[in-house]
């Protein structure tokens, strides 16, 4: 069994840093949106995702081919699995452990390649020698879950050049690009990435930016024939009335870019208080360019935090960290000074 974030429904939880969301909420918009949805739900959504397709293309950039919605990302990323049908893939510890129940899945054998803690577990160019004749995938994210670190873009550059020659099927998956520093930058180089290489496959998650991990939301980019073979191996009307008035609305909304420089600050700033009094406490954090943290602290601390209904995510069963590893969203600064002061009330009866 999976274990993630979020599991509020097996645990008496008031306080949940488990998953990672945007502090500022879902969009007013958004929510009106999704309630004038609920007006059309006596009719099937479009099964061509026409209007929604179109409007993430001139978004993204080239055209509505190039894109599909879809269920959330985990969708999407089981949907490419089942295109591409890999024999053998490679991840790089630690990541998002759904990426092996992906796999799994569609009967794929997984190799992992551990970063080194020594490096924060970042990638590097000499870790880009995992990348070998046999292997048929490669998934990664960006930033990276759950550590929070950033692909340079010399080393994803290089990482696509070595896979193309390779013959290597690459996942990007981007579910947190928006709430990440490479979202100040203003720009979307996806097109041109799939452009230029056609084993590029971009997954990416609205459910987290918008605050709706209810309503499944995600959509997927990539180059040549791959969006309509992937098409096929998705349901039909995969994406509810709901999910696309929450999309068509969370398009305009983060397009906002007042909304989106006051969303980063907020992240920015809240994040370096987190780091700050995490290590006032004793604790390694790593560094992180996102809405979650990494740290790493006693053993028992997500039982000790649990009898209190604060939730964590215990990173103990992610390959590559182990007991003692845990993720904390970036939350509200009331929110995060709570939850510093429970992480301090712990550790102190330790």
């Amino acid at each position: 069994m999976m274990h993630h974030g979020g599991d509020i429904y097996r645990n008496q939880v008031h306080m949940d840093y488990s998953v990672n969301l945007n502090p500022l909420g879902t969009p007013a918009d958004v929510l009106s949106a999704v309630r004038e949805a609920l007006g059309r739900a006596d009719a099937y959504p479009d099964l061509r995702q026409e209007k929604v397709r179109e409007e993430l293309a001139a978004t993204v950039g080239g055209s509505a081919e190039s894109v599909i919605c879809g269920n959330g990302a985990s969708e999407l990323l089981m949907g490419v699995a089942r295109t591409v049908m890999p024999k053998k893939a490679l991840l790089f510890d630690p990541c998002f452990t759904g990426y092996t129940h992906v796999l799994d899945a569609v009967g794929c054998e997984v190799f992992h390649h551990a970063l080194q803690e020594e490096n924060g577990f970042c990638l590097t160019m000499q870790d880009l020698d995992a990348l070998r004749p046999g292997i048929d995938m490669v998934i990664l994210s960006d930033p990276v879950n759950p550590t929070g670190q950033a692909l340079e873009d010399g080393l994803l550059d290089e990482l696509l050049m070595k896979a193309k020659g390779l013959g290597i099927a690459v996942v990007l998956d981007e579910s947190f690009l928006l709430m990440s520093d490479k979202a100040e930058k203003g720009r979307d180089n996806s097109i041109e990435l799939v452009s230029r290489y056609n084993g590029l496959w971009i997954i990416r998650s609205m459910t987290k930016v918008l605050a709706m991990p209810g309503i499944r939301m995600g959509y997927a980019v990539s180059g040549g024939g791959n969006i309509e073979a992937l098409r096929k191996q998705l349901p039909e009307w995969n994406l509810s009335v709901t999910a696309e008035a929450a999309m068509r609305a969370g398009i305009r909304a983060l397009s906002d870019n007042a909304y989106m420089d006051r969303l980063l600050r907020l992240l920015r700033e809240e994040r370096g208080y987190l780091v700050a009094s995490l290590r006032e406490l004793g604790f390694t954090v790593y560094e992180s360019r996102t809405a979650f943290l990494l740290f790493r602290g006693p053993k028992g601390l997500y039982g000790e935090l649990l009898k209190q209904g604060i939730l964590i995510r215990d990173c103990s069963d992610i390959s590559g960290l182990g007991e003692g590893y845990y993720r904390i969203a970036v939350r509200g600064h009331e929110e995060n000074v709570a939850l510093i002061r429970a992480l301090g009330g712990c550790k102190d009866e330790a």
